[in-house]
């Protein structure tokens, strides 16, 4: 009988203050290995191909668009390595900006996400709800999960998926909350490992961002928001990254890889 193999999960982290949330005890409670990554540092990129690694990308303040801005040196190399493990169906999470390259590695577009009558380019930030479009006998990432759940949001863009991709979540005001490209890769344009210190830190470090989501007083709405959601929010979002880091390291095991095909970006 061949040895087990104990997933490694491999996080890319873009900036300190966007860390890792929940993830690390998740993983630590699964026995596995979580080694960080930090892109900001200047940590290098592991090679295009590690059996048995499972790849997790996390948000940033930065977009796609930045991508060959001397602020984001990394971000090419990122992109190209998400696209390698992509042609491999390796493993592969993408969490708000993570999940953006994680389209657009695929083919697909990422824009300034548009609200309101007339539109206009504003935010979609703190405490909301997504409502899930696929069956759990059909997505087992969906498992245990209710019609609708309880998420944070913090992102100014939206995505514009590859023909292949699932849409398996969205929100009133973003179509493409969550998704599946391939057999072995997830984006989530909401933030599932965030906990309630994470959430308030990010709207104590940029309030401009969340008033101009929200107004004058956005701050405090988000904040009491987080007061009454956070620890609801997190518990469900704990649901769900336990079921996507189940189906990441089936995906990593051995006689789990193949090719996929993917779009010109």
């Amino acid at each position: 009988m061949p040895a087990r193999v104990v997933p490694e999960i491999l996080v890319l982290q873009h900036q300190e203050l966007v860390g890792a949330g929940s993830l690390p005890e998740l993983v630590a409670a699964r026995g596995w290995t979580l080694r960080l990554c930090r892109l900001h540092r200047g940590d290098p990129l592991p090679p295009p191909q590690v059996p048995g690694q499972i790849l997790v990308v996390l948000g940033g303040t930065m977009g796609v668009a930045d991508r060959e801005d001397p602020g984001c040196p990394w971000m090419g190399a990122e992109l190209g390595l998400i696209a390698a493990r992509l042609r491999q169906r390796a493993p592969v999470l993408g969490l708000c900006l993570g999940a953006q390259m994680l389209a657009h590695a695929a083919g697909g577009r990422v824009e300034p996400l548009l609200q309101g009558d007339p539109p206009r380019a504003l935010p979609q930030v703190g405490c909301g709800a997504v409502q899930w479009l696929a069956a759990a006998d059909r997505e087992p990432v969906l498992a245990g999960l209710q019609v609708c759940e309880p998420v944070f949001f913090w992102h100014g863009d939206r995505v514009r998926l590859p023909a292949e991709a699932v849409v398996l979540g969205s929100s009133l005001a973003c179509r493409e909350q969550a998704f599946r490209i391939g057999p072995s890769a997830w984006g989530l344009q909401f933030h599932a490992e965030i906990t309630p210190a994470l959430a308030r830190s990010w709207v104590a470090a940029v309030p401009a961002f969340v008033r101009r989501a929200h107004g004058p007083d956005g701050v405090e709405r988000v904040m009491a928001d987080l007061d009454r959601w956070g620890e609801v929010i997190e518990a469900r979002n704990r649901l769900l990254l336990g079921n996507l880091l189940d189906q990441l390291a089936a995906a990593a095991s051995p006689g789990a890889s193949g090719q996929f095909s993917l779009g010109s970006s």
